[in-house]
């Protein structure tokens, strides 16, 4: 029996806690035109399409293997993670396999990637650009720019 007595004294002294603050007690209500209810308007509505993808995710990584497959690259996308009981930030990676129908990837371009339909058993992004070019391919864009200059330089010149 005083264990009865000790808890109803101890719901007696409890407080009550004040509703929050920072939501509205009285939602407001929401008012609808008369034209939006019926459904009868003179304009058709527009056509959609039966099945439609979502913009979906969109990654940034950077192209680690390219030419194995044909039209297939793989892409390191790195995200930082906090570990909860520790509090330090680290870094994990995740490779995906993208769809590059033109093969414009070369290991080390930095591209950007979003998931499509399924493509093949693992392949499951598309290439959407490629943000910055490897330093290899600018040298060689570099080198064929100035090989070309020269050859013309060197066509007038015969001229």
């Amino acid at each position: 029996m005083s264990f009865s007595l000790s808890r109803t004294a101890l719901q007696a002294t409890r407080t009550t806690s004040l509703p929050c603050r920072c939501l509205p007690t009285a939602l407001p209500l929401r008012s609808f035109s008369s034209s939006s209810l019926a459904s009868t308007s003179a304009e058709p509505a527009a056509e959609r399409p039966k099945y439609s993808l979502p913009n979906g995710l969109l990654l940034h990584g950077i192209v680690t293997q390219t030419g194995k497959c044909s039209q297939t690259s793989t892409v390191s996308v790195e995200r930082k993670s906090v570990d909860h009981k520790t509090l330090k930030e680290f870094k994990a990676h995740t490779k995906y396999l993208i769809h590059d129908p033109q093969s414009l990837c070369v290991v080390g371009d930095q591209v950007s990637i979003r998931n499509c339909r399924p493509v093949s058993k693992r392949k499951r992004f598309e290439l959407v650009e490629v943000v910055k070019g490897a330093r290899e391919r600018v040298e060689n864009m570099a080198a064929a720019a100035v090989e070309e200059e020269e050859a013309k330089a060197a066509k007038e010149a015969s001229a």
